[in-house]
């Protein structure tokens, strides 16, 4: 691959890590990852906006930071479907293993967005281990149900958050924190 495309690629990865606030080791590592991805051509035939998002958002992964493909993909305007594809690739042939975020993460991730008291979020994440240690949240999405622990925490400490606020923040509708936070109750 020419030297221009790497630069492009590693521009795009260092402006996505701009756009979203990205911490200093998750920006190392997705470079690191689109080189090796450029280098072993396991991205060949993938345009730069592909290979930036996915190193993007493999190394988010990586390092347990809540982001969604859809995200990086709508900053760098990459296509979800070559993105996917290009995903599956990187993992496979790098032997790269990620895991899923949990609660805790989306919950760190949410509060400091909705500018939310330390008392609140220690209650919070009390109830996501609860929720955890009785079998609750198997099966559920960890974002909703870092929301819905926020909510129901702030309605507990009577400072109640808009259900709207956290909603829009943690990018799921408001029914589903509603409903999840009546069963946390």
């Amino acid at each position: 691959m020419s030297e221009l495309y790497v630069r492009r690629v590693l521009d795009l990865v260092d402006g996505v890590s701009r756009e979203f606030n990205l911490p200093p080791l998750v920006i190392l590592e997705a470079r690191d990852i689109a080189k090796k991805a450029i280098i072993e051509e396991v991205a060949f035939g993938f345009r730069p906006e592909d290979v930036a998002a996915v190193s993007v958002y493999v190394a988010c992964r990586r390092h347990r930071v809540p982001l969604l493909l859809r995200e990086v993909i709508s900053v760098v305007k990459s296509e979800r479907r070559r993105a996917l594809s290009l995903y599956k690739r990187v993992l496979s042939y790098l032997g790269i293993s990620v895991g899923v975020p949990k609660p805790e993460d989306h919950l760190y991730h949410i509060a400091p967005k909705l500018n939310v008291e330390r008392d609140i979020i220690e209650h919070a994440v009390r109830l996501l281990s609860e929720a955890n240690k009785t079998g609750f949240s198997v099966g559920k999405n960890p974002r909703v149900l870092a929301a819905a622990a926020l909510y129901t925490a702030s309605i507990l400490a009577n400072k109640p958050i808009p259900v709207k606020n956290i909603a829009n923040v943690s990018r799921v509708t408001t029914v589903a924190v509603k409903l999840l936070s009546k069963r946390l109750l």
